[in-house]
């Protein structure tokens, strides 16, 4: 089981000099890929760069009517509510990904809309919308370190846990979060783990589909 992961971890930084002393800068594929996502992670999340959620964010693409707002006298907008969004977490073809799907009426939805009177948002375009968040073949490099890993794999892991976590934490704050669906980092890790260790294939969660 992945352990530890409520504990101070090591930046990322930290753990990339612990990976090249390991591996006396023999680098594995898996690692760089999984490490250069979680760098523009964390360049996203903690230092505020450019990110798809400002997308999300800029409250010139709210319905402004339906969410109560207005522009103040110095030019920015106030609402009294915020567009309601779910968010998924999942693991796809591609690695861990945070999905936010918005909400229609009492429902929720993924397909692009412009300019519906009771969508909160004035347009929503799945395609720049949806996926917020991405860690590059992180499954694969999972599987990978249950053969190969070392300590810092299992940090660079930990890690991945840990910055999703707050991100969905911090994303809460933000938008008016409907609800938190799907599996962690830890969850799926714990998962694959005992498949392999009873020999068993490792599936990837079912996504979501809304009929």
């Amino acid at each position: 089981m992945l352990e530890g992961v409520d504990q101070p971890d090591l930046r990322l930084r930290e753990i990339n000099r612990l990976k090249k002393k390991i591996t006396f800068g023999n680098i594995s594929n898996f690692y760089h890929s999984v490490s250069t996502s979680l760098g523009l992670a964390e360049g996203m999340y903690k230092y505020g760069f450019e990110n798809s959620l400002d997308i999300l964010l800029d409250k010139k693409n709210w319905n402004l009517e339906l969410l109560g707002g207005r522009e103040n006298g110095i030019g920015d907008i106030e609402c009294q509510k915020m567009p309601r969004l779910s968010i998924y977490k999942l693991f796809t073809q591609y690695g861990f990904e945070i999905h936010c799907i918005p909400w229609l009426k009492d429902r929720e939805f993924e397909r692009e809309l412009r300019n519906v009177p009771e969508m909160e948002f004035k347009s929503w375009n799945p395609s720049l919308m949806k996926v917020v968040f991405r860690i590059s073949q992180l499954h694969k490099f999972m599987l990978y370190s249950f053969e190969h890993g070392d300590e810092a794999d299992l940090e660079l892991i930990k890690y991945a846990h840990n910055i999703t976590e707050d991100f969905i934490e911090d994303l809460q704050t933000k938008l008016n979060i409907q609800k938190v669906h799907g599996i962690s980092v830890k969850g799926f890790y714990d998962y694959a783990e005992k498949k392999f260790k009873n020999g068993e294939p490792v599936y990837l969660p079912p996504v979501y589909r809304f009929d």
